[in-house]
Order: structure tokens, then C-alpha cells, then sequence
């Protein structure tokens, strides 16, 4: 290609010339770590086994416990929605000192984290989060724990916040937060866009995140509201981006403009922009009659994509193998969301057009792609990375061992987590002047 394209891969930035070579090494990398890995808290296979292999006799009996419990889990969801987010933020972090003093006192045999050279915060969080693992994971328990996220960053008060109600789609409402002083005219924007397979996931939950963002990188922050599958399909919330990144550009200009894409937020990001750079008739082949024609949209200065969710015609080999130790993508995430597939994009026969691994990469903006070597989507994340480089794309490819799925969203817990703000915050400020 002549261009010289950059991976970064862990702490080193290694140059590439439009060739598979640095990926390639990537994926070689990943399989030279599975020897250290301490799996299932250390517990022998013989009693995990029955709990985590579909159709095991204890994975049966856990689900039956589970759905006969039911109706008391639902009935606390609603009660802890109730609590005021500054309430949840003290006990969940009183919660969380006192399970990590615990572990400071554990030996290190005791600690049972995937591998020794984890903090000592991941061991403690990889202790309490192992177990959800055994349980299955419906809609309305994702939908329930992805709302929950500011418990951790609890938003502040709604006087920074616009509520923007949409003009196309009833009961969406997105949010732009003014982090910027007023005399800003034309101020800087984080474009923030939720993850959660697409079933799950909301605005509300993710302002106390986006605002923490928003204020390390000194911008505004914008949350795109977006429909849910299965009430709806991927096409859906696609839509629903663009035509809130077609808002946000008659409010700034693009290059003051990043965006940013949680998991399956990242994937919607991909596939809009690859949308916002094609032609009208790709356009109408991907929404159908869902709208009239869109008009292309110039790209943003950049977009970051935490372990974003691209391939949904296959399970890959990484999804096969990592769900044995990535804490968020679990056998019951995968039971739930692997069978529905055809119904999320609308059939069988649009899996790859939905796909935003398998779309034209030509024209986006650079990519920082961050993904924890051990989760499920390394390996449709190294493709989304090779295929970007290889259409000329500016990407880095961020990646640490060991971590579990957006990992990044843990910077409360986990200092393996706080560095890799710091890289995306450095990435942010190197796009242009105006981000510096």
C-alpha cells in the first residue's frame, strides 16, 4: 500500500505496512498466554463441568432455581431502580472495600483470578463475578444490570443535561450533557453510543460513564437513544444513530466530533459510519423501507470501540473458547443472545449485511479498537483491524490479557482499566489541535 498503518499491540507501537503480518502475530500472541490460565476459581473440571457445559445436570438445575426465583428477583430489580444513585454509590463502594481488604489478606494461593499477574482488584472482582456465571442471563436481567452502571459514576445533577426527544421515533430521548463552559459556540462532543448485544443498554444508565469521559477529555457528551431488539431489529437502533450523529452535525462540526461505542454500541458505530460513506443504493439495500433516502454524512475526527460486537453470522473460535473466562460475555449471555440471531437482524439472510466485519471499511475515520485479549470478540476484533488496515484506515489496536469483555467500563475497580483510559484519553488528544 505504500501507507504506512499502525497496531499497537499491548505496550508497544509497532509500525505496518498494509499487511496481515503485526495482526497475524496478535493472534499467535493471544494462544502463547493459555498455559498460565488458573480456570474456574481453581476448581477441578469434574465439579464445574455439570454447571457450565450446556445440558450439564448442575447448569439444568441452577436454570430451574433461577426461573423459579423469578418473580422475587424482579420484584428487587424494581426496588433497587427506586434508590437514589448517590445511595447505590456508597454501598456499593463500602461493598467493594471491604471485599477487597478480604483479599489482601487472602495468600496468594487463594487468590483466583485467571492468571497471577493480575492486581489484586482482579482477583477480588473475578471472586464475586465468576458465579454469574453459572446462572442464565434473560433480557430482563441484562436490561436490569446494564441500566446500573452509575452506580458506579453516578451522574450529576440534570441542570447539565439537554434531553433531546425524537422527532422520528416515539419515546427515544437522548441527552447532551454540557460539560464546556457556554461561551463555547461550537464546543468539542464525545458521541457516546451504549452497548448491550442489542437487547439491552440505555441513556440514562450510561451518563454517569459518558460524563466521566466527557470531563477527562474536556468536551460535551452526547447519548444516542436507541430502539432495543427484540421489540425491534438491528436495523433499528442503526438508524436511530444515524439520524442522532445527523443531529449532532448541525450542532458541530465533524472534526469536533469523536465517537465512542460500547460492545454492541461499537459494532452500531461501525456499520453507521460505514452507512454515513456509502452510496444511496447500499443505504436503501441496509434500512429497506424504514425511512426515505439518507444523505451521506462526513465522518467524525475519530471513534473508539470497546470490544465491539461486529460478526453475527458465526460463533467464532474465541467466543467458543473465552466464554470459559470472560466475566461478562458468560454461557448464559451467549444462551440467550447465540439463538437469536436471525430474529435480532431481521432473518438469516441479512446476518452478513448486517455484519460490519464483512462492509466496505473505506473511508472511516481512525479507529481505536480496545479489547481484552481473553474475551469472547477478540477474534472478530483482530478481523475488524485487519480489514480497516488493509482499506487504508488509521487503526490501533489496544489490547490487554487476561480482562474480561468491556473491561475498560471497571475503571473504579481495576487499574488495568484506569491505564487504558489514559491510553484512549492520549489517543483522543493526538487526533487533531482541537482535540490536544
Amino acid at each position: 500500500m505504500g501507507v504506512e498503518r499502525r497496531i499497537q499491540v499491548d505496550d508497544a507501537m509497532v509500525s505496518m505496512k498494509g499487511d496481515d503480518a503485526i495482526v497475524d502475530d496478535k493472534i499467535k500472541l493471544v494462544s502463547s498466554y493459555d498455559k498460565q490460565l488458573h480456570m474456574n476459581l481453581g476448581l477441578p473440571d469434574a465439579i464445574t463441568a455439570p454447571f457450565l457445559k450446556a445440558g450439564g445436570v448442575g447448569r439444568r438445575m441452577m436454570a430451574a432455581m433461577f426461573w423459579m426465583s423469578s418473580p422475587i428477583t424482579r420484584m428487587v430489580f424494581r426496588i433497587v431502580r427506586l434508590l437514589p444513585w448517590w445511595l447505590k454509590h456508597i454501598m456499593t463502594g463500602v461493598a467493594w472495600k471491604l471485599w477487597l481488604t478480604l483479599h489482601q489478606k487472602f495468600p496468594k494461593s487463594l487468590r483466583r483470578g485467571i492468571s497471577d499477574s493480575l492486581s489484586i482488584e482482579a482477583h477480588a472482582l473475578s471472586n464475586a463475578m465468576w458465579w454469574v456465571s453459572l446462572f442464565p442471563c434473560p433480557v430482563f436481567c441484562a436490561r436490569f444490570s446494564l441500566s446500573q452502571l452509575n452506580v458506579n459514576y453516578p451522574p450529576t445533577e440534570d441542570k447539565n443535561t439537554q434531553w433531546i426527544d425524537s422527532v422520528h421515533t416515539s419515546g427515544l430521548r437522548s441527552a447532551y450533557i454540557r460539560l464546556t463552559p457556554p461561551s463555547e459556540t461550537s464546543p468539542r462532543v464525545l458521541c457516546w453510543v451504549f452497548g448491550g448485544a442489542f437487547i439491552s443498554g440505555d441513556v440514562d444508565g450510561n451518563r454517569g460513564l459518558a460524563e466521566r469521559y466527557g470531563r477527562m477529555l474536556g468536551c460535551d457528551a452526547f447519548l444516542v437513544d436507541m430502539r432495543l431488539c427484540p421489540e425491534s431489529s438491528v436495523q433499528d437502533p442503526i438508524l436511530d444513530l444515524y439520524r442522532g450523529y445527523e443531529w449532532l452535525l448541525q450542532q458541530v462540526p465533524p472534526e469536533n466530533i469523536i465517537m465512542l461505542g460500547i460492545s454492541s454500541g461499537g459494532g452500531a458505530c461501525v456499520r453507521m459510519l460505514q452507512l454515513a460513506a456509502a452510496d444511496d443504493a447500499t443505504r436503501k439495500e441496509y434500512f429497506g423501507d424504514r425511512t426515505p433516502a439518507l444523505p451521506s454524512l462526513p465522518p467524525p475526527a475519530g471513534a473508539i470501540l470497546l470490544g465491539p460486537f461486529v460478526d453475527y453470522t458465526q460463533v467464532t473460535g474465541s467466543m467458543e473458547k473465552n466464554a470459559a473466562v470472560d466475566l461478562v460475555v458468560s454461557p448464559g449471555v451467549l444462551e440467550t443472545i447465540l439463538p437469536m440471531q436471525a430474529q435480532l437482524t431481521g432473518g438469516m439472510d441479512k446476518l452478513r449485511l448486517c455484519s460490519p466485519v464483512y462492509q466496505s471499511m473505506k473511508g472511516l475515520c481512525p479507529l481505536f479498537i480496545s479489547v481484552s485479549e481473553h474475551e469472547c470478540l477478540i477474534d472478530e476484533d483482530t478481523q475488524l483491524a485487519r480489514s480497516a488496515v488493509a482499506a487504508g484506515v488509521d487503526v490501533v489496536l489496544s489490547t490487554k490479557p487476561y480482562m474480561c469483555h468491556v473491561y475498560q467500563l471497571l475503571a473504579c475497580f481495576l487499574p488495568e482499566a484506569r491505564d487504558e483510559e489514559a491510553r484512549i484519553c492520549e489517543w483522543v488528544k493526538a487526533r487533531s489541535i482541537i482535540w490536544a
